[in-house]
């Protein structure tokens, strides 16, 4: 074999021995979970408002009597802020290490809403990936105002599920 041909052959293996390493390297990673995340990708699933309803609504009918169901007139809390205000209080709320290190994700939380429209409790029911922007969710909760809760047209606890998004702008 020409010297030329070797020398064509040898650079031939070296690329084909890089791209392995690559594609074997990018294997690793993504099994170890050091890939980037793409769940945030997912669309935000709408809010979902629980109202406990305490009692029986339905009483017991008289005899012969077609048994009549009460109704009750319940509504969960809604936020008071608009889309953009919600927006830039998110923004003012996000992590300057997350944002420095392109962390996103969308943070799931269930909130207990009291009577007042305050957030009385909330726990993370979905957690982003990044310890720090589920911890900013805090910031956002304790901001945030709420109407509260209606049975029958009275204001009562109830609790919401909602999703947080946090995202560069």
């Amino acid at each position: 074999m020409s010297t030329s041909r070797m020398a064509v052959a040898s650079r031939q293996a070296a690329i084909l021995a890089t791209i392995c390493g690559l594609h074997f390297g990018a294997f690793v990673l993504a099994v170890a979970g050091l890939g980037p995340r793409l769940d945030w990708l997912q669309p935000a699933s709408p809010p979902f408002i629980y109202v406990p309803v305490e009692g029986n609504a339905a009483a017991e009918p008289a005899a012969g009597s077609v048994p009549a169901v009460a109704v009750p007139d319940v509504r969960g809390p809604s936020l008071v802020l608009r889309d953009m205000r919600l927006a830039a209080l998110v923004d003012a709320c996000y992590p300057a290490a997350s944002r420095r290190l392109s962390e996103e994700g969308r943070v799931v939380v269930r909130d207990d809403v009291d009577a007042t429209g305050r957030a009385s409790a909330w726990i993370v029911a979905g957690s982003s990936g990044f310890a720090r922007l589920d911890a900013a969710v805090a910031c956002v909760i304790r901001r945030l105002e709420f109407n509260p809760g209606r049975r029958d047209g009275a204001a009562v606890a109830a609790s919401v599920t909602l999703p947080i998004v946090f995202r560069q702008r």
